[in-house]
């Protein structure tokens, strides 16, 4: 866990990207060794497997191509609130599928105006002193502590759509983890220009990239992978995710909390080709892929992980993974006030241009359960937020450390509180489970409530 005292350099987005000049860190030797420890001693079972991954790809490809963007589950915020917080079961099924989902009107379009009215107000207000990328123009900024965003985050019913994104997860009982939380995760901002080309992601993956392989807990998600059988694998366990270490490297925009979902609030129309975000909607066969290959055994007694080098994101490229670039898609049109999330492990993209009149615009807002190392993180968090630094996982820059509007502590409601780890939730029903009760208990003690 990151301390006050790991200062991370400065930089920008690109930080943890080889195609925007972000620099990883050759292999030891060491690497090589795991990949032997890990790979089954038969390399027939992973090389079987590895055939199998490729059959299945080549089938449901067919689908995929056939409904391109729609094949995107889409929901109203309407029908969770209507089904108790939960999305209907149809919906919930697609979702473990697909690895994300649409979410129509989580907030009202008049409010999302309003979020992108004050933040551009903000940002103009500062221009001068902030930063973000590209360097000569930016698109998405260092920006963390505008008044929006911290609103945004602790909206209720943004609230509500993380908390239903919980309840498709799972945990033995005992897992310290409460699904029926959710913590302030603090991101940055994008408003790309109409046009814009600069701001392209290539395909890839975050929450670490050889932490995969490396952390022994983190490795005990994807036992089932490892051992060649890959169709076994459960992409909504969070047993061993709770525990396991996801920034080796200390990289300079490298999540180090339990991000179950990614996701982000639309403050704008965004059609499809405008600049938004693409997936590989096979979420359990595109994990199983880029995991598997580095061990199969024309690539076991290389020291290459394709694609993974320390520091940065798992990079997912045409040459290496064909059938996942190839299977990539576009979200649906979204509006104001529209949210997209996406699971931990799945392989996204963002279009290389926004071929579009208009900006294509969005808050960064994950999903983020209470469990020990997210309550750790967001007690450091919060003391970045109070002295106006950029938050622990994000690059050094502090541009925000002077500016007088930015959001306070004093200016924040009872939800913006809570979620930020400024107060705590009340005593556990008798009915918690033991993993809930233990969470909680860790929370207070993190954030110095007991």
């Amino acid at each position: 866990m990151m301390t006050t005292s790991s200062i991370k350099p400065k930089g920008d987005i690109s930080s943890v990207f080889s195609h925007l000049g972000g620099k990883g860190i050759g292999l030891d030797p060491s690497f090589l060794t795991l990949k032997q420890e890990i790979a089954p001693k038969d390399p027939a079972i992973l090389n079987n497997a590895y055939q199998r991954l490729l059959t299945s790809f080549q089938k449901e490809s067919v689908e995929i191509k056939e409904k391109g963007s729609s094949v995107i589950p889409q929901v109203s915020f309407a029908d969770i609130q209507s089904n108790g917080g939960q999305f209907p079961p149809s919906i919930a099924e697609e979702i473990r599928k697909r690895g994300c989902v649409v979410i129509r009107n989580v907030v009202s379009r008049e409010e999302a105006q309003g979020y992108k009215q004050q933040i551009k107000e903000y940002i103009g207000q500062h221009a001068k002193d902030l930063g973000g990328f590209p360097t000569n123009d930016p698109q998405v900024w260092e920006v963390y502590w505008s008044r929006s965003q911290v609103a945004a985050r602790s909206h209720p019913n943004f609230n509500t759509a993380t908390l239903a994104l919980n309840k498709i997860w799972h945990a033995e009982e005992n897992t310290v983890i409460d699904l029926e939380k959710n913590l302030g995760y603090c991101d940055r901002l994008r408003i790309r220009k109409a046009h814009d080309q600069s701001f392209a992601l290539q395909e890839h993956i975050d929450s670490g990239s050889l932490e995969r392989w490396l952390d022994p807990e983190y490795r005990k998600c994807y036992t089932e992978i490892f051992n060649g059988n890959w169709e076994n694998h459960d992409s909504f366990d969070a047993t061993h995710r709770v525990e396991a270490r996801m920034d080796y490297y200390n990289s300079p925009g490298g999540c180090s909390v339990f991000r179950n979902f990614q996701g982000w609030l639309a403050m704008s129309d965004i059609k499809t080709g405008g600049g938004t975000l693409r997936v590989c909607p096979l979420l359990k066969q595109s994990t199983a892929y880029f995991l598997m290959k580095p061990l199969i055994e024309e690539n076991l007694l290389k020291n290459d992980y394709i694609g993974a080098l320390p520091g940065l994101c798992q990079g997912i490229g045409k040459t290496d993974y064909p059938e996942i670039v190839d299977t990539m898609v576009s979200m649906p049109d979204v509006g104001y006030g529209d949210a997209v999330f996406w699971h931990c492990d799945q392989v996204h993209a963002v279009e290389p241009k926004n071929d579009s009149d208009v900006d294509s615009s969005v808050l960064y807002i994950p999903s983020v359960p209470l469990c020990r190392i997210n309550s750790e993180y967001l007690a450091i968090q919060r003391n970045a937020f109070e002295r106006g630094l950029t938050p622990p996982d994000f690059p050094g820059n502090h541009y925000e450390e002077t500016f007088e509007d930015r959001a306070q502590v004093n200016s924040m409601n009872a939800a913006e509180q809570l979620n930020m780890g400024i107060t705590t939730y009340p005593p556990l029903s008798d009915d918690a489970t033991t993993g809930q009760k233990k969470a909680l208990d860790t929370h207070n003690k993190a954030l110095g409530f007991a």
